[in-house]
Parts: structure tokens; sequence; C-alpha cells
């Protein structure tokens, strides 16, 4: 089991296929407030689903197009966050992450993006991440900007889910920044 610390109480730890229950319970208690700007939250039911998702992860992981940690408050599993649509040739991704309720408003994910752009920019040799956040989540636009992020634009209609088009806003940041 890899563990990455973030601070004292904070850490990001690889996932394994074991995580599956730990990771379904915290989503469930969450579910509500998740599905509001994550579609996946409605359709992750059972352990199953849970475990083919971390399965996905760690093999797409080990051919280098995504990277993905739970984060872990106190050692206590207390959200995601990744790093997706890779595009190597042009050296960028995209970055995503929810927290559950509990641990928000504690700057456990303004601590966990920071550490997350170490590890895209030293390690995984990329030069510009790319963060969206729908225009009505307050929350997730507020940890862009405290992380520097800038606004690129708004992506009308962008996303379509819970049977309707959300306009997306695009930050992002550059390795020289």
């Amino acid at each position: 089991m890899f563990i990455d610390k973030v601070n004292d109480s904070i850490s990001l730890k690889l996932p394994a296929v074991t995580d599956a229950e730990a990771m379904l319970e915290l989503i469930d208690a969450n579910r509500k407030r998740l599905g509001e700007w994550l579609p996946w939250a409605k359709s992750m039911l059972a352990p199953s689903d849970e475990q083919k998702f971390l399965q996905y992860g760690i093999e797409k992981m080990a051919h280098g197009d995504f990277w993905f940690a739970i984060i872990l408050v106190d050692n206590e599993p207390a959200g995601m966050i990744d790093l997706h649509e890779f595009s190597h040739d042009n050296q960028r991704a995209q970055i995503g992450y929810w927290l559950a309720d509990r641990f928000q408003g504690m700057g456990v994910m303004t601590l966990c993006l920071t550490h997350l752009e170490q590890i895209a920019f030293t390690e995984l040799g990329l030069n510009r991440l790319e963060l969206l956040a729908d225009v009505k989540n307050q929350k997730s636009r507020a940890v862009a900007k405290r992380r520097g992020f800038h606004q690129e634009g708004i992506l009308k209609e962008y996303a379509l889910y819970n049977g309707e088009f959300h306009d997306m806003v695009l930050y992002s940041k550059i390795k020289s920044e």
C-alpha cells in the first residue's frame, strides 16, 4: 500500500480493489450532494460497481493514462482526486476530485490539489492542468481559484447530467506559473 503524506493528517493513498467497500460507504453517505455534480454517483450502487471502477483505474494507471488516489484524513477515507483525459503528446491532463461533506471547509481539497500539482508537474512531466467545474458548483470553483488556476472560459451546455445540459467553467494552470 503506497501512501503519500500531504501533511500530518492528510495523505493520498493509491487505491486497491480492497478499498471498494469503504469508498462505497463514503459515496452512500454523500450520494445526494455528490449526485448534484457527478453523474457517476447515482450509478455506483453495489460493491461490485466500485470494485470495477477501482480495477479500471488501476489498469489505466499502469498504462499512464490515468492517475488517482484516495484522500485520507487521519487515516480515514475522505474522497478522491485524479488526473484523467491525458494528452501525452501535449503534456496535459484534467483534474477531478470529490470530498465527503464532513471533511469540507477544512482546506483538505486545496492541500490535496497543491500536492497533485507537484506530482503532475514534476513526477508525471505534465505542462498543463485543466479543471472543469459546473458554473453553479461554487465550492469546486473556489478550490481552483485558491490554487491560482485561471478561468479560460465558460463552455456552454458542455455536460449532460441529471437530465439537463450544464455550463462548465474551464480552468487551467501551466507548469511555469
